[in-house]
């Protein structure tokens, strides 16, 4: 019997959805006889068929029709569908992100998306405090693996405690139900000083050791804390010594996994070791870079790529460029050491690292990736003038706008700069420059964005905070 019903929202002129004589408005209902929910029905119902063409059931206006078509994506038949509505979350933890914000963002920014369908399309971090039996069954029967998991604790009543859900379900029995499921979980515990860190977080790595291949990795991140917590619970900073005693735990944990065969599984997030005051570790102890969006390892694939684009540049530029780049207060030492290295040697090329304060979220967020546009303006303003400027680009979402809403042609008038680019690719920006050819900013404004807001992300999700 055809599920719930999703509207056809746009259909490419000459595609073989418009000559099959599908219509913008028309409703689908089925695809190979599998009713379907949503689109993530709509794409495996297409992927498991072993048919060469499929029958798609719809409706319009009442009349239902079917016509076959080849059993491809939808982008491949040209047409679109609705997305079906957002589960959101139904906790109240006492870090979110969401509720730190202040108002006059994007509208977007302020939902609170619970839906394991978003994380298993894009690394979404959920709870499973929302999952029904249903919802069980469909994961394990579609197996929508890996799925990421926000356990924060193992310890049920500190994570209820931080979930602000009494009736959230044991953490420990939820995971075990997916493994039995044979869905693989990526798992981070947002790290907030007094409450799940010290010997918490010593017994959630050793759960979560013992739950085998089902926790493919762990990231460990600390609490974001902006300067918008009025009414909210007090939670302190982490500390210089708070993060070198998590790095301790850490690291021992990543040595009892590596000597059980494994990779080390558990990461620190960047702005642990930032904040301790120590290295990071080097690029190849983050493996395929597992939790990269989560800022675990960020910083050591920016130096790599750069390393690797380093010699496209040559050892002369001509025409000769002097620079300006943007980034945030807690990488820039950072920044600018891997940066010096490369265009250094460079003749012609004079260039200049600017630190930008964070005057919309508050002194303790110092990270690029939640720069807002109006502080990049300051930070050009304030910076000597130079032939082009680059911004991050996870400070930018992907339709090329910053949290406070403003464009990146916006942020180049407000300076009165020219040449102002959102980029990830610093060596790539250069050459383009230099060459005559400015980058397209919603093309560069695209590569870094979309990740976490410390414990979960959003529909319009906004950058990691080791974003830079």
């Amino acid at each position: 019997m055809p599920g719930q019903r999703m509207r056809i929202t746009r259909v490419v002129p000459g595609s073989d959805a418009e000559r099959a004589g599908i219509r913008s408005g028309d409703e689908l209902l089925a695809v190979g006889g599998e009713s379907l929910a949503d689109a993530l029905d709509l794409t495996f119902a297409l992927a498991w068929t072993d048919e060469a063409e499929v029958a798609f059931e719809l409706s319009r206006e009442s009349s239902s029709f079917s016509v076959t078509l080849p059993a491809v994506g939808p982008d491949e038949l040209g047409f679109e569908v609705q997305e079906a509505a957002i589960k959101t979350c139904g906790n109240s933890c006492v870090f979110c992100f969401v509720d730190q914000l202040p108002r006059g963002l994007r509208r977007s920014l302020y939902v609170k998306d619970e839906d394991f369908r978003l994380s298993f399309s894009y690394g979404n971090y959920i709870t499973l405090t929302n999952l029904s039996s249903a919802d069980y069954e469909r994961i394990a029967a579609q197996r929508l693996s890996p799925l990421y998991v926000s356990v924060h604790a193992t310890d049920d009543a500190v994570r209820r405690e931080m979930l602000g859900n009494e009736d959230a379900p044991p953490i420990l029995e939820s995971l075990r139900r997916l493994d039995r499921a044979r869905v693989r979980v990526h798992a981070q515990a947002v790290l907030c000083p007094g409450i799940n860190d010290g010997a918490v977080l010593e017994q959630t790595l050793m759960d979560l050791f013992a739950l085998g291949e089902l926790i493919q990795s762990v990231a460990v991140v600390p609490v974001g804390l902006t300067a918008h917590r009025e009414e909210l619970m007090r939670i302190e900073a982490m500390s210089e010594a708070g993060a070198a005693s998590a790095l301790d735990i850490i690291e021992r944990w990543q040595r009892r996994f590596l000597a059980e065969g494994r990779d080390r599984i558990v990461y620190a997030a960047d702005e642990l070791y930032l904040r301790a005051g120590t290295a990071l570790p080097p690029r190849d102890e983050y493996g395929d870079l597992p939790q990269l969006e989560n800022g675990v390892g960020l910083l050591r694939s920016f130096e790599s790529d750069l390393n690797e684009r380093a010699g496209l540049l040559g050892d002369h530029l001509d025409p000769p460029l002097a620079l300006t780049l943007v980034t945030a207060r807690l990488a820039e030492a950072f920044i600018a050491d891997a940066i010096d290295k490369v265009f250094g040697p460079v003749d012609g090329l004079t260039y200049q690292v600017v630190a930008s304060d964070n005057s919309l979220l508050g002194p303790t967020i110092t990270v690029a990736g939640l720069l807002s546009g109006a502080d990049m303006i300051d930070a050009l303003k304030k910076a000597p003038e130079s032939d082009a400027c680059l911004l991050p680009a996870a400070a930018f979402n992907e339709d090329g706008v910053t949290l406070d809403g403003m464009t990146l042609d916006e942020i180049a008038d407000g300076a009165g700069r020219e040449n102002v680019v959102a980029t990830d690719d610093i060596v790539g920006s250069v050459l383009d420059i230099t060459g005559g050819a400015v980058r397209d900013a919603s093309t560069a404004s695209q590569a870094a964005l979309d990740n976490t807001i410390r414990g979960r992300e959003q529909v319009d999700r906004i950058p990691s905070e080791e974003g830079r």
